[in-house]
């Protein structure tokens, strides 16, 4: 159903990793639950009979809360992202105000990652009335007309005005929670993924139907989860993690952000709490690690 690879433009050299992640392996999953205590996570193992989520049915879906209200948020939220307090979309657009999205697709890209923005939307990327696909990117100078000239032309891109940098990718996470949190309420489901992953839409669209609910979810989040990871501290590693920044050995649990599957009640639990963290330039143990997930 995902397979991550090097996606390359025409001419360029091949795909140097790849590893696919069928259906089966994707159910090795984590599934967190809110518990009664107030802003605290639990991990709950995958289970038959007795889930850690809710999928939403006829029967239960009028009767439960709205997955969230904005009202939980502190006024000044809109234009805070962590530590930036002058927050904006430099380029923004509205979809979700003419329809009511299955699933929500959010990609991690850059301004000059343009090659891997066609092919997602040459291939599984393509309109369907059940999907809407984005691009999130920061900005640079360098790319400051393409990316425009780009977006007039596709109308995909979402872009915030920080640097869009290594170090940067904790603010283009936790940008692309808010996005949705603020502008697509509606999606019944959200994608986060990497602007390398190729996705059998066919197969997601089934997963997401029959495997769960066309109604939606509620307390899910489905990724590849990862546990015990070392933190890096040798100078040659680009994931290396001074013990200023992080004093631990070990990172706790957290979800490897390649590919990301939330209810849009996840959403908004992990973006609240994100949003009140020291910013950790680490976005995956961030968002689904630091902020109190065990």
């Amino acid at each position: 159903m995902l397979d991550k690879r090097r996606l390359h433009g025409h001419g360029s050299s091949p795909c140097t990793l790849t590893f696919a992640v069928t259906l089966a392996v994707f159910c090795c999953l984590s599934i967190w639950m809110l518990t009664g205590a107030p802003n605290t996570l639990t991990t709950m193992p995958a289970q038959v009979t007795v889930p850690g989520y809710t999928l939403l049915v006829p029967d239960n879906v009028s009767a439960l809360p709205q997955p969230y209200s904005l009202s939980e948020l502190p006024s000044s939220d809109e234009t805070t992202l962590i530590d930036i307090t002058n927050f904006r979309f430099v380029i923004n657009h509205d979809p979700c105000n003419r329809t009511q999205p299955l699933l929500l697709t959010l990609i991690h890209s850059a301004p000059d990652n343009y090659a891997k923005r066609q092919v997602v939307r040459e291939t599984w990327g393509k309109h369907t009335s059940e999907m809407i696909v984005l691009f999130l990117i920061g900005v640079t100078d360098q790319y400051k007309s393409d990316v425009i000239e780009e977006d007039r032309q596709y109308g995909d891109i979402i872009q915030g005005n920080f640097l869009d940098a290594y170090r940067n990718m904790t603010y283009k996470h936790v940008m692309a929670l808010k996005w949705a949190t603020y502008h697509c309420p509606s999606a019944k489901y959200i994608l986060k993924l990497d602007d390398d992953v190729f996705v059998n839409i066919p197969a997601m669209v089934d997963f997401l139907k029959r495997g769960l609910s066309p109604w939606g979810a509620r307390r899910l989040i489905l990724c590849d989860p990862l546990s015990t990871a070392a933190v890096k501290r040798s100078w040659r590693s680009k994931w290396r993690v001074s013990p200023q920044e992080y004093p631990g050995r070990h990172y706790p649990a957290y979800c490897a952000g390649w590919a990301v599957l939330y209810s849009p009640d996840s959403v908004f639990l992990l973006y609240r709490e994100a949003q009140r963290e020291p910013y950790f330039w680490i976005d995956d143990v961030h968002i689904t690690a630091k902020v109190n997930i065990p």
